[in-house]
């Protein structure tokens, strides 16, 4: 992988694609096509990150047929006219958009006769037989892909996503057999879970890892090289991280919560502006690269239907990776993700052949990606989009101030280290499986640490104990040798 390269930059307009040349004609065409949108677009995300007092960053680009066309970085550095280590090489975790990659993956591995989508699990994955509950034969792989195998685990989400897992495959596989909820209506139910037991065949077909065939048949081919499925291959300190603020305390926590373990085929991608804009501009113009025409088509094309509003696009159907729905009176395929603050906006509108690339790791401002990526949809196809945007803030607004108004304990409320505290401090075991947790000492407070997760323990107004592990806060009671949460118990 090469070294990332952190630039000073105000605005950035920075060059995409396989052909520097060509990227640069790109924008240069975009901005002659479209002369006042960069300043429209500017000085709106400008306008709305000074009016709420937003922290971290904000990144922007248009992509079309031919990469990059436009982009756009925000951040308080910037503001205040100082260096900023925010450029369109700044690798940012994509979250639940690694499901297009995955359904893409699978795609590819069936085009070159590695697989049947068609097939059932069984066909591949016998030892997968949900204790004999579950008639494997019924799910097929293309069920994994579209959310429609009807299987969910929460021992196995949690640790792909959270809190990491120590025997591979076997594990997860031994999860979903021993703790598991079955819906067998055959209709769409989002998770986790589909894609990453999807990559889990493809591993056993191929004889490699889902990490190593995301880069033989996605990465290497659209050369993007400054995108992994491993956080150890980036500078950690470089990686935008997730940012807890409210308005009383500003950033109240910091923090990138993924490793190399809960990099998963459901939500495991680092990449970059850059990177991600090879990516769509592939799917924008159907690159024979990686596909032919009728495979693109399987993975724009709706494979069940779905009847979900989220924000302000009207959600009729799924892919194999891409959410289908309808932004004004277009056609646009969707994939957002989110982790704690960050949230990842990516999407395309396959009729007028342009696309967007959002990213903003301010928890209350989840929704500013697609209401700043409708923006520029609105100018880019000359509708009203003043007028749009200020409808469409009001959901934003309201979203932001709930976010806003959360409290969070303070160090004030914080459990104090001292002899008659230390009672709590020990390993707890889960005889379920699940990872230890891990109570210990540093210096004037407790840590609560559950597999990779930790944080401070502070009192609760119920007599117990919390704990803020970034991407979740969770309550739990002692009593002598016993740890419970929720409804898991641990034994010191």
């Amino acid at each position: 992988m090469r070294l990332f390269i952190v630039l000073p930059l105000l605005f950035i307009t920075f060059a995409c694609g396989t052909n520097h040349n060509v990227t640069l004609q790109n924008t240069d065409i975009f901005k002659k096509e479209h002369p006042g949108f960069a300043t429209q677009f500017q000085n709106k995300v400008k306008d709305i990150y000074l009016e709420k007092e937003m922290y971290g960053d904000f990144i922007f680009a248009v992509v079309d047929e031919n990469g990059l066309a436009y982009s756009f970085a925000l951040n308080r550095e910037i503001l205040n006219g100082k260096e900023a280590s925010l450029s369109n090489d700044t690798p940012i975790y994509i979250a639940s958009s690694t499901k297009s990659f995955t359904g893409t993956l699978l795609k590819i591995l069936e085009e070159k006769n590695a697989m049947d989508l068609g097939k059932p699990l069984n066909a591949y994955l016998p030892e997968l037989d949900f204790s004999d509950s579950i008639d494997t034969k019924s799910i097929t792989i293309k069920s994994l892909l579209n959310h429609t195998h009807g299987t969910f685990s929460t021992p196995m989400t949690w640790k792909t996503a959270f809190l990491g897992y120590k025997d591979g495959n076997k594990e997860l596989i031994h999860d979903l057999n021993t703790d598991f909820l079955f819906d067998p209506s055959g209709g769409y139910r989002y998770s986790n879970v589909g894609p990453i037991i999807a990559g889990i065949v493809a591993e056993k077909v191929m004889g490699k890892t889902w990490k190593v065939l995301m880069e033989d048949h996605i990465f290497s081919p659209l050369k993007m090289e400054n995108t992994s499925a491993n956080v150890s291959d980036f500078a950690f300190e470089d990686i935008r991280p997730s940012l807890t603020v409210n308005k009383e305390r500003g950033i109240i926590k910091k923090g990138l919560y993924k490793s190399d373990i809960t990099m998963h085929a459901s939500g495991g991608i680092i990449s970059t502006i850059n990177d991600l804009s090879k990516w769509l501009a592939a799917n924008i113009h159907q690159d024979s690269v990686l596909l032919n025409n009728d495979s693109w088509s399987d993975l724009h094309t709706a494979t069940t239907p779905q009847d979900k509003k989220y924000y302000t696009y009207q959600r009729t159907g799924y892919s194999l990776g891409w959410d289908i729905a309808e932004y004004g009176n277009d056609r646009i395929l969707t994939r957002f993700g989110g982790l704690a603050g960050i949230s990842f906006h990516i999407s395309f509108m396959p009729d007028k052949k342009v696309g967007v690339i959002a990213f903003s790791n301010d928890n209350r401002a989840y929704l500013l990606p697609h209401l700043m990526a409708n923006y520029a949809y609105n100018l880019i196809n000359e509708q009203h989009a003043d007028s749009i945007l200020k409808i469409e803030k009001t959901s934003f607004d309201n979203s932001f101030k709930r976010e806003d108004d959360i409290q969070y304990p303070n160090d004030s409320q914080m459990l104090s280290a001292n002899s008659t505290h230390d009672g709590i401090i020990g390993t707890y075991h889960n005889e379920q499986n699940w990872p230890d947790i891990e109570i210990y000492r540093e210096k004037d407070h407790y840590i609560f640490k559950w597999g990779l997760l930790k944080g401070k323990i502070f009192r609760n107004d119920e007599g117990g104990y919390s704990s803020n592990l970034g991407v979740l806060s969770r309550t739990f009671q002692v009593n002598k040798d016993s740890l419970s949460t929720g409804s898991l118990i641990y034994k010191r």
